[in-house]
């Protein structure tokens, strides 16, 4: 998502401490996302649902694999007071969601972050370069429980491992 200019040894140490150090539980940003029609998405409407709030970049083949697996899991738990919401961190992701939009063709809200927003949304420090795709898994207090980045082991089992922390969630 971001480009990092030192070595892998430096980005190693960030990208450890955004995993570590991006505190859970937290309470969600307070934020809207903005949408290409000139709307905006607000993440506080969705208090009372388990939310899962996803970055994604458009260009990015397992963001566009996670689009399929969060349709499913919408349409399966939707009715269970269970909301997906994603948006597109890309530069000039204003441009490239609605062409995204109309080729995946997601169920769930669609927006796009500015870099800055997406500091805000996952907590992290300007130093950290976190790997798309971002899932942030709010509970019903509007509670961030759980956030991970793309090379997260969870990814490596995305459908099932989402599926699980959503069914886990929706008990609580």
């Amino acid at each position: 998502m971001w480009k990092k200019t030192s070595g892998l040894a430096a980005f190693t140490i960030a990208f450890v401490a955004s995993v570590l150090f991006a505190a859970t539980p937290r309470p969600l940003a307070d934020m809207a996302i903005p949408v290409p029609n000139g709307k905006a998405i607000n993440l506080k409407a969705y208090r009372g649902k388990v939310l899962l709030v996803a970055v994604i970049s458009t260009d990015c083949g397992p963001c566009i694999a996670s689009i399929d697996i969060l349709n499913r899991i919408q349409k399966d738990f939707g009715a269970q007071a269970f909301q997906v919401v994603v948006a597109a961190g890309d530069m000039n992701a204003q441009y490239l969601l609605q062409p995204f939009i109309q080729r995946y063709r997601p169920i769930f809200p669609m927006g796009y972050l500015s870099t800055d927003q997406i500091i805000q949304l996952g907590a992290f420090t300007k130093e950290d370069h976190p790997f798309a795709p971002i899932f942030l898994f709010v509970d019903r207090k509007g509670v961030v429980r759980q956030q991970l980045s793309g090379d997260s082991a969870f990814f490596k089992t995305e459908e099932a491992s989402t599926r699980r922390m959503v069914q886990d969630m929706l008990k609580q």
